[in-house]
């Protein structure tokens, strides 16, 4: 038999970043080793609206396809009415994610985050050594941090396992077809259902690459090449659908019946400028990013961090209450949670921060990367950046809600940032791969210091101008402001806007430190005496140095708690004991105790009329719009409303139908308007329309 020979030296930085990025990761989320847990919004979302599905699924043995907990009942598919997940599959996301599942799975995802970018890097023919670092530059980013503790889980597992495809795909055009084609498989059917809009973003920036793997090839007469990989990607496309195949179909039959595809047979006065074939525009967009709000990419806290920010009680807003001689315990606990963020959304968990030095190294790429990818990383970056904007760039935006495929059944548009996320680093760290390679750009004339002292100089000097001129620059104030000014007066409101001013000059500040101190490194390295290992360790020191902190402000220790802690989210209030003793048939309850239509709490143990789904029912949905919350109660006592939630305890109501009645008549009507209508005028115990 024939010795193998294994190249130890070529696979250490490979085991070397696993364990780099399994330590970081486990750092990170250290609390999580000492029997805490991380405290997630919408993780606590969808456990309150798939309760009874999993109670079904525990005592049957199989998933129940109906829920009667949320909005008077609907269809599980997006909720929890999965198919079981075969063995096989079970084991194989157990290793993409480092073996870190359930109580763990924050250090799974970060781990997989790093690994999947550092896995793109070294496809694109980046060192190994340097996508290391990369792997952490990119998975660093802000905004892959804060989908974490948001509960947006399915998002993030999503984001670090598609990335590997992007390599993978760009490895098949390479012809390393034995690399490719392995990764865009195994992580297309591990990701591709996780998370519809990202796997659609994802899909939409390999399609500018196809672009520009079609000009290198025509380009360059290579026909056989280009056909030769359109027809592994093909194959790998098809058995990855082939996979997906149940699912996808299951999808788009519910699809047409939410608010995502289906939409409102009511005629409406906006109808004209707010509808399209899927969702509203005013609910696409109302999550759009601010196009000033665009510099947060290099200036964390340009835009006030986050909605109910934790100054501290070293800031400027703490001093200032102290001297108008607010107590200081109430100026601790206003700074605690402060409305410093003033950009034009309802509120936001934290900025996308790309970080000060990817930002640099992004510009040192338009500067030194040479070819077709370059202005096709280009393009996806500003078409990401654009269409994020929303209903700030609305004409851009309408033309991809109303001609784009399937665009316009994803909501919060500024999300597609993750693509911007992707292309601004890895553009960056393409240009790192050349200056590595070749100390001098003698292709362009340039040397090696000219394009650092170019990128360094747009970069650091606009920092520079917001931390010595932002103050005047900028208003500080937002539109949303008005909800609450008129609470804290005028004094406390100038207040806020000092801090607001202050968090940005201090961001301004601290990004300029990091790109000087950067293009002093890479400096460095255009001296012949200067090796590639001390550039690697100094960059990877200067990226945790800036993104980790960062990221602790929206993603820190405040964010784990015990289990018992956790726990008492869930825990019986003495409401639902009274109702529970109800043992009757099926009734419903209404709280409005709770945002009614944005809380599954009450569907943990009720059967509620409201809920909390992003693929709710769109004829539910215009119930809700037309009579539930004007408060027909004729259509809540067809519901079957048995129990009002109020602040002060629970109502019974006498008139709810029941589960069922009979009607004297049918009445008939033209139009679906007139139906509706109806509903407020008719007898609905003894008449149906």
């Amino acid at each position: 038999m024939k010795k193998v020979n294994i190249d130890w030296k070529a696979l250490l930085p490979y085991v070397v970043a696993i364990v780099v990025f399994i330590a970081v990761a486990v750092i990170y989320c250290s609390p999580l080793l000492d029997d805490k847990v991380l405290q997630a919004g919408d993780v606590n979302t969808w456990k309150g609206g798939a309760q009874e599905a999993r109670e079904f699924y525990n005592k049957e043995g199989y998933s129940p396809w109906w829920t009667n907990s949320m909005f008077g009942g609907m269809p599980t598919y997006q909720i929890t009415g999965n198919l079981p997940t075969s063995i096989v599959r079970a084991h194989i996301e157990h290793i993409a994610h480092f073996g870190f599942f359930e109580d763990l799975n924050a250090i799974g995802i970060i781990a997989a985050y790093f690994f999947g970018f550092f896995l793109m890097l070294v496809c694109f023919g980046v060192n190994p050594w340097l996508s290391l670092v990369g792997g952490l530059a990119i998975g660093l980013s802000s905004y892959f941090f804060i989908l974490i503790p948001a509960g947006h889980i399915t998002k993030a597992a999503g984001l670090g396992l598609l990335a590997p495809m992007i390599g993978g795909f760009y490895a098949i055009f390479r012809k390393k077809y034995w690399l490719g084609a392995p990764l865009v498989i195994l992580y297309g059917i591990l990701s591709i259902n996780l998370h519809p809009q990202m796997t659609y973003y994802i899909c939409m920036l390999i399609g500018v690459m196809a672009i520009a793997e079609l000009y290198i090839h025509i380009s360059e007469k290579r026909w056989k090449d280009l056909g030769t990989g359109v027809g592994v990607l093909v194959l790998c496309g098809l058995l990855i659908f082939g996979t997906k195949l149940s699912w996808w179909q299951m999808n788009q039959g519910y699809l047409k019946e939410t608010m995502r595809g289906g939409h409102s047979e009511l005629v409406k006065e906006t109808d004209a400028t707010n509808k399209t074939a899927g969702l509203d525009l005013d609910y696409a967009t109302a999550w759009s990013y601010g196009i000033n709000e665009t510099m947060t990419f290099l200036i964390p806290n340009y835009m006030g961090g986050a909605s109910g920010y934790n100054v501290g009680t070293k800031s400027v807003l703490y001093d200032e209450l102290v001297k108008a001689r607010v107590p200081k315990g109430s100026a601790k606990q206003f700074c605690q949670s402060a409305p410093t963020y003033w950009g034009e959304k309802p509120f936001t968990s934290g900025p996308v921060y790309m970080g000060a030095i990817i930002v640099f190294l992004f510009v040192l790429g338009l500067i030194i990367v040479e070819g077709p990818y370059k202005w096709a990383l280009l393009i996806a970056t500003l078409f990401s950046v654009a269409l994020a904007w929303g209903r700030h760039f609305m004409p851009f935006t309408e033309f991809f809600f109303n001609f784009f495929p399937m665009y316009n059944k994803f909501r919060a548009v500024e999300s597609i940032l993750v693509v911007a996320e992707i292309t601004m680093p890895l553009l960056g760290f393409l240009a790192l791969q050349r200056l590595t390679a070749q100390r001098s750009d003698s292709a362009s004339g340039l040397t090696a210091k000219r394009p650092i002292y170019i990128a360094a100089g747009i970069t650091a000097g606009v920092c520079l101008i917001f931390a010595l001129f932002g103050g005047s620059i900028c208003s500080f104030t937002s539109s949303y402001d008005a909800q609450w000014k008129g609470q804290v007066g005028n004094d406390i409101y100038q207040m806020i806007i000092n801090q607001r001013a202050a968090m940005l000059k201090a961001d301004a500040w601290r990004s300029f430190g990091f790109i000087v101190a950067a293009a002093a490194l890479l400096w460095l390295y255009t001296q012949k005496n200067f090796k590639k290992l001390y550039l690697y360790i100094g960059l990877g020191i200067l990226i945790l140095a800036d993104m980790v902190p960062v990221n602790r402000r929206f993603f820190g220790a405040d964010n784990f708690v015990s289990k018992k802690e956790d726990a008492r989210y869930f825990a019986i209030q003495p409401w639902e004991e009274q109702i529970l003793k109800d043992k009757s048939l099926d009734y419903r309850v209404l709280n409005v105790a709770a945002n009614t239509f944005n809380d599954s709490r009450t569907s943990y143990r009720l059967k509620s009329i409201g809920g909390y789904s992003a693929a709710k029912l769109r004829r539910y949905q215009d119930l809700i719009d037309e009579h539930i919350s004007r408060n027909n109660w004729q259509v809540l006592n067809m519901l079957n409303t048995k129990y009002i939630i109020t602040r002060n305890g629970v109502q019974l109501n006498p008139d709810a139908f029941g589960n069922a009645w009979f009607v004297d008549k049918v009445e008939f009507v033209d139009t679906p308007n007139q139906e509706s209508d109806a509903l407020n005028i008719l007898d609905l115990r003894t008449v149906a329309v």
